[in-house]
């Protein structure tokens, strides 16, 4: 009788191990991230054209919470939106208030991102970029990130060859937590350079 309990509980114990390693296998797969974000430009009495384009990194799927983001390799870049804020038909400005493009990004692809805004003017006055008050607005988790490249000024006037890029990085803190439904904005507002 001792034998057939011995039996019996070995059996049982081996089955429940072998559930809970299922389980876990089966949580630690089901992991998943919803993060969606935008671009806005506030545009006031500008000649301009502004580019935005994403790429992500293909060779590594961790988080780069204590790492360095700016030194990953990137590819696959896709650009997801040019506007224009004249006419260029007449040269007249047209693009005044807020225009946005969907920085479209997915964690579940590739752990870190990075957006490239490009900014170039005709405007022979010159042309002021800085960050909005809303700059990296985060909603819903705090298990990825925005940062800018700490390279580029974000307050920063067009350079002599009429451009200025500005580059950021969203990137995932922690791949054992699920994100769902988060956002992020990037707020770039373009205004004539006072002198």
């Amino acid at each position: 009788m001792k034998r057939k309990f011995k039996l019996f509980a070995t059996v049982a114990s081996l089955c429940l191990s072998v559930a809970l390693m299922a389980f876990g296998v089966y949580a630690a797969t089901s992991v998943s991230y919803s993060v969606s974000g935008t671009v806005t430009y506030q545009m006031q009495d500008v000649l301009v054209t502004v580019t935005t384009q994403t790429e992500n990194v293909t060779d590594s799927h961790q988080g780069y919470e204590d790492g360095n983001v700016t030194e990953l390799s990137y590819a696959n870049a896709q650009q997801i939106d040019t506007y224009t804020s004249y006419n260029t038909g007449t040269n007249l400005p047209e693009g005044n208030g807020t225009h946005e493009a969907n920085a479209s990004i997915d964690l579940n692809t590739s752990s870190a991102w990075k957006i490239t805004i490009t900014v170039s003017t005709i405007n022979p006055n010159g042309v002021e970029v800085a960050l909005s008050d809303n700059d990296f607005t985060l909603t819903g988790t705090e298990n990825f990130a925005v940062v800018g490249d700490d390279a580029n000024s974000y307050d920063t006037q067009i350079q002599d060859d009429g451009s200025a890029q500005f580059v950021f990085y969203v990137y995932l803190k922690d791949a054992t937590v699920a994100i769902s439904n988060a956002t992020f904005n990037i707020g770039l507002t373009i205004t004539q350079y006072n002198v």
